[in-house]
């Protein structure tokens, strides 16, 4: 059959998986965070990793389409990606409204995160240079569960390298971005001009943004899922996802956020846009820049659905419908009739 028949009747397929089981599971999964979290002594650490459970427990479910039971039966990706996208939560709201923007601290803290991709890593003090440090050990349980994870996954080895490196990027975007304010910017530009390609075109702020997605790290783990997986899937399964579907996914999650972001005096990288309508135009490019380069993969419909489902399941949210009513609706019509679908389902489900 066609690949634009799979794309018309697998998205709802999807779907239907995602929130019929998908989203019970991670509920289910993030429930004894809450209860460990509410124990954490700290009452600073308690709060902020209550409100970034409480907060951003929508990333957890975002993810959660890696883990629906047609790609991961036993739910192994759910298993790894539920701790570990919830650390790098806890970690971002600790940094954002942190008492220390010293760079020690924070890469110290982010550490984390790479040893939680690492099987067997020790874990240590990662909160040695920062202000509060009495959380019940709830910070190193999230990387233990994340590791403990790792042990279903037959050809981890293969994915490990590639893992490890977004893991190194998305900790390097954390210290950049949350450090001292007034060289911030020319810390990322810098960096940027290290470590991007320039045949990607892309601009500092989106390759930033690419940077800051976990999606590379799941769909990665999902083909290690595999026990005689190819070595030519990895390369090239990684280099859809970081840039181009990383960029999409936080430059989405930014021009949601704007107002808050504004209020909170935090860098926002939609901001870096000549106008709003630059903004839309990049977005859209990016969108079908993916949409293109995935066509020649294995699993091309259910890559497109993820890019797809990004912008059903970012502009459904209530900020959106304050704000960003018209270029919602501009972003909508790029991503055809999955992502309306998604936006419906994830609206009736957010609303009021």
């Amino acid at each position: 059959m066609s690949g634009k028949f799979f794309d018309f009747v697998r998205p709802w397929q999807w779907g239907t998986e995602y929130f019929r089981v998908v989203r019970p599971r991670v509920v289910g999964l993030i429930t004894p965070l809450h209860r460990q979290a509410e124990h954490i002594p700290d009452p600073v650490l308690r709060e902020q990793a209550l409100s970034s459970l409480r907060t951003k427990q929508f990333h957890c479910e975002g993810g959660g389409v890696f883990g629906a039971p047609s790609r991961d039966p036993h739910g192994y990706v759910l298993e790894f990606l539920v701790p570990y996208q919830s650390l790098c939560d806890y970690l971002d709201t600790v940094t954002d409204r942190g008492p220390s923007q010293d760079p020690d601290n924070l890469r110290w803290l982010h550490q984390s995160l790479i040893d939680a991709v690492t099987p067997n890593a020790p874990v240590r003090n990662y909160y040695r240079n920062h202000p509060h440090q009495e959380d019940g050990g709830y910070l190193a349980s999230l990387v233990q569960k994340s590791q403990g994870a790792l042990t279903h996954f037959p050809s981890y080895q293969a994915v490990q390298g590639a893992i490890t490196r977004l893991a190194q990027l998305y900790v390097d975007l954390q210290v950049y971005k949350h450090g001292p304010v007034p060289t911030r910017v020319e810390r990322l530009v810098s960096w940027f001009q290290r470590e991007s390609d320039p045949c990607d075109e892309l601009l500092w702020w989106e390759f930033a943004a690419g940077t800051g997605s976990t999606l590379g790290i799941f769909a990665l783990l999902t083909l290690a899922l595999n026990p005689a997986l190819p070595e030519t899937q990895v390369p090239d399964l990684l280099r859809l996802y970081f840039p181009w579907i990383g960029a999409l996914h936080i430059l989405l999650d930014y021009l949601i956020d704007q107002e808050e972001d504004r209020r909170g005096g935090d860098l926002n990288f939609i901001t870096f846009y000549q106008s709003p309508e630059q903004a839309i135009q990049r977005l859209q490019w990016i969108y079908h820049h993916i949409v293109r380069i995935a066509a020649s993969y294995p699993d091309a419909a259910f890559h497109r659905y993820v890019a797809r489902g990004l912008l059903g399941f970012y502009l459904s949210d209530r900020k959106v419908r304050r704000e960003l009513n018209r270029p919602a609706c501009q972003l909508l019509a790029t991503g055809g009739s999955v992502s309306i679908g998604v936006w419906l389902a994830a609206h009736v489900g957010r609303a009021p």
